[in-house]
């Protein structure tokens, strides 16, 4: 009975979250473009609904990094109970992810970007650092899985 409730939670919100990605997607591609006498730079595409997309995709993020920081909390408890020294294995899996988020954002580059008809806050340094820390993660757990994906195999077949 459990399961089934799992089951049908877990679907309802997937079409949920479905359901308004759709409609965010369509108020961004088919919602029209921004008048022009409110446009930040005259001769570029601003889509309506720009913010709207942007919002959504920080809550999803937000979303994500909280039910990921929840299940790896509960899995560790449950894991030193049961298995203390496979445990303190994802413990230590955690310590070198925080290990490249920190080397990453030392050599990300803070020079400041000139952007076109942007006069916003977030041109500055730690933040530039930041977005390059996150790219350059993402691009070293990208090469990571490739690498996984083409080396594991092999070495099944061996044994």
């Amino acid at each position: 009975m459990a399961v089934t409730k799992i089951h049908r939670t877990s679907r309802f919100t997937l079409y949920i979250s479905v359901l308004i990605t759709l409609v965010v997607l369509g108020l961004f591609y088919l919602g029209g473009q921004v008048p022009a006498h409110e446009k930040f730079v005259a001769d570029m595409s601003q889509p309506k609904f720009t913010d709207i997309i942007l919002y959504w995709a920080y809550v999803l993020l937000a979303v994500t990094i909280v039910v990921l920081i929840g299940f790896a909390i509960v899995g560790f408890l449950k894991g030193l109970k049961e298995n203390p020294k496979k445990a303190l294995t994802g413990l230590l899996t955690l310590v070198g992810l925080a290990v490249l988020l920190i080397v990453t954002y030392a050599i990300g580059d803070g020079t400041i970007l000139s952007i076109p008809g942007y006069e916003g806050k977030d041109n500055v340094p730690p933040t530039l650092k930041m977005t390059d820390m996150w790219l350059y993660s993402a691009y070293f757990m990208f090469v990571i899985t490739m690498l996984a994906m083409i080396i594991l195999p092999l070495f099944k077949r061996k044994k």
